[in-house]
């Protein structure tokens, strides 16, 4: 019995010092340390470079380039390591026939639908409220006859700043988050608006979808115009809404960015679709738009080092979303 007993004690003592190992060299037995929080901007811009290409006519929703960039967004999240929340990664939906006018001015084929794209990254708490992350994919492509002074047929607006930067940005951030999802206390939704230039089509869309599915939507985050910073200074709106401030103070340092908790709210971009349905939101966008909707909104005219700052910044706040035990609630008087 004794020999047997010693036998046995040789069997649990040498596992147990290889679990120490384990825990004393985490990146060794098999398993590879994290990454760092860190975007890469060289990734954002090639993101960038290849939704602001001629192949892709400057995506607008309808024109069939929208589909080709979807498709080739929900590679790069695949890539990051999302899976569709649904089905299928790409979301279809009509767009209205009216299109505000825009079949007038803007060149090219017409369809009826446009698309989302909708991935996750799941977490252990599949019931617990989601963290929406989110950006417009979409811009307005080709013009087909002069218009004024600022645009002259053929000229294709790209939309670089708007908005394959916050694009960009989101599949960086969930690219950079996906390793950290064992400590996630609720899963993150990434979606990719289409039509928000036809009037925050694709997220109103999607926004009625969550809640016909039962998917809850805790805080929603919208990137919006990243690339132009003016001096040292994010906006984030939302604080009307909700206590953002406190989730910002929680985020910590900010990289020698002054983060402007504007009492102002902009209704011209997708977080609307979800604040009107009183659902928390954090808006953030930097503050030149001197580009906006011309032909010199183009890759080249972005200011690479600031995004890289502000989109390290939005990423440690969206782990803060993530990962903190309660969200920020929604006002009781607004």
């Amino acid at each position: 019995m004794f020999n047997t007993l010693r036998i046995l004690c040789r069997g649990l003592v040498v596992p147990a010092v290889l679990a120490a190992l384990c825990m004393a060299l985490p990146a060794g037995c098999g398993r590879e340390a994290r990454p760092s929080m860190e975007c890469d901007p060289t990734a954002m811009y090639a993101t960038i470079r290849t939704l602001c290409a001629d192949s892709l006519g400057g995506r607008r929703a309808g024109s069939g380039n929208d589909l080709r960039a979807a498709r080739l967004l929900a590679d790069e999240l695949h890539a990051a390591g999302c899976e569709p929340l649904w089905r299928e990664a790409l979301v279809p939906f009509c767009i209205p026939a009216g299109r505000r006018g825009m079949d007038k001015v803007l060149a090219g084929e017409w369809r009826d639908s446009s698309y989302n794209v909708v991935m996750t990254i799941r977490s252990r708490h599949p019931e617990a409220e989601k963290v929406l992350l989110g950006a417009h994919y979409d811009h307005l492509g080709l013009f087909k006859a002069d218009k004024g002074k600022r645009h002259k047929a053929a000229d294709m607006l790209r939309g670089a700043n708007d908005n394959a930067s916050g694009t960009a940005a989101v599949v960086e951030i969930a690219r950079c988050l996906q390793p950290y999802a064992d400590s996630f206390r609720r899963d993150l939704v990434v979606a990719l608006f289409g039509a928000e230039e036809m009037g925050i089509v694709g997220s109103r869309h999607l926004e009625r979808m969550l809640r016909d599915s039962a998917v809850v939507v805790g805080h929603m985050v919208n990137l919006e115009m990243l690339g132009r910073m003016r001096g040292d200074t994010l906006l984030l709106q939302g604080e009307i809404l909700s206590p953002v401030s406190l989730v910002a103070a929680e985020t910590g340092a900010a990289d020698s960015l002054r983060i402007d908790l504007s009492t102002d709210f902009s209704v011209g971009s997708d977080h609307v679709s979800f604040a009107s349905k009183m659902i928390p939101v954090s808006f953030f966008v930097t503050s030149d738009i001197t580009t906006l909707h011309t032909v010199d909104d183009t890759p080249e005219s972005l200011d690479m080092a600031g995004m890289e700052r502000a989109v390290n910044y939005i990423m440690r706040y969206v782990y803060t979303l993530l990962t903190t035990e309660r969200l920020p609630e929604l006002r009781e008087k607004i």
